[in-house]
């Protein structure tokens, strides 16, 4: 799993770069409050903390990720001195009890091997009182993945059972239960749709080439072969058979927030 999360500029260019339309919409639901310490947690490539700083004026923003190269990359990113950022482990958080008023995660709760300690650590580090939210892409709702991998198992039908594909916090309710079981209180979960515009197939299909993420692992794992026929079969799906051109596709994101018991 580190090994798909190794390239920043590369998950920058397949999935960074819709982190940064998702996040003000995530951050409306979140209820976000200009006050305190903001904990975002997988901050990635720094798209959240971006959004966070952008906004704000007074609260100070702490970003952890598992990854070295993002926490890097996310420094030349924010020139901010309200905002931090530091490796961390989601599971484990460094932080003392009730270290923030508020805590968020935008797109990792899919990634984490156990959510539920996350959860219980996420709420752990919140004030009685905070809010403690998520959001992650809905496994089936996302057409820049599952367009992908319809077309990667048409050709090679044991491609999703060897993917590393997220199978759990990317259903509609599965984020409600979590934070529910992790002790929250008033949990509401809802949909955020949007849409990913691509100015050419190229646009969508280099970025599959980095090696990042469970398309990208993928993608590195095929013979020169294989990856020319699934681009030429996403093209198709794409495309059809027109020429090259701009073209977009649906994005459905999940999110969920609840408050810390007193």
């Amino acid at each position: 799993m580190a090994e798909m999360f190794a390239n920043a500029i590369g998950y920058e260019q397949l999935m960074g770069r819709w982190s940064v339309r998702l996040a003000p919409l995530y951050v409306e639901f979140a209820k976000l409050r200009d006050e305190g310490r903001v904990l975002d947690v997988g901050c990635g490539t720094g798209a959240l903390a971006k959004v966070i700083a952008g906004i704000t004026h007074k609260c100070d923003i702490a970003g952890v990720d598992p990854a070295q190269s993002f926490v890097d990359y996310a420094r030349t990113q924010v020139a901010n001195p309200r905002v931090n950022f530091e490796v961390g482990d989601a599971m484990q958080l460094s932080f003392p009890t009730a270290s923030f008023h508020q805590t968020l995660s935008l797109l990792v709760m899919m990634f984490i091997p156990e959510p539920e300690r996350a959860a219980k650590e996420m709420k752990r580090v919140t004030h009685p009182g905070g809010a403690v939210s998520a959001c992650t892409w809905d496994r089936d709702g996302l057409e820049l993945a599952s367009v992908f991998w319809e077309e990667a198992v048409r050709l090679d039908p044991g491609a999703d059972a060897r993917s590393q594909r997220p199978k759990h916090s990317n259903r509609e309710g599965q984020l409600t239960t979590l934070w529910e079981s992790a002790g929250m209180e008033d949990v509401k979960e809802t949909v955020i749709t949007m849409q990913l515009p691509f100015e050419s197939f190229n646009d969508f299909w280099e970025p599959h080439l980095r090696g990042v993420a469970p398309q990208g692992a993928y993608v590195a794992g095929l013979s020169r072969e294989g990856r020319e026929a699934l681009r030429q079969g996403l093209r198709k799906r794409l495309l059809g058979n027109q020429p090259d051109g701009a073209f977009s596709l649906r994005a459905k994101a999940l999110a969920v927030r609840g408050t810390v018991p007193h």
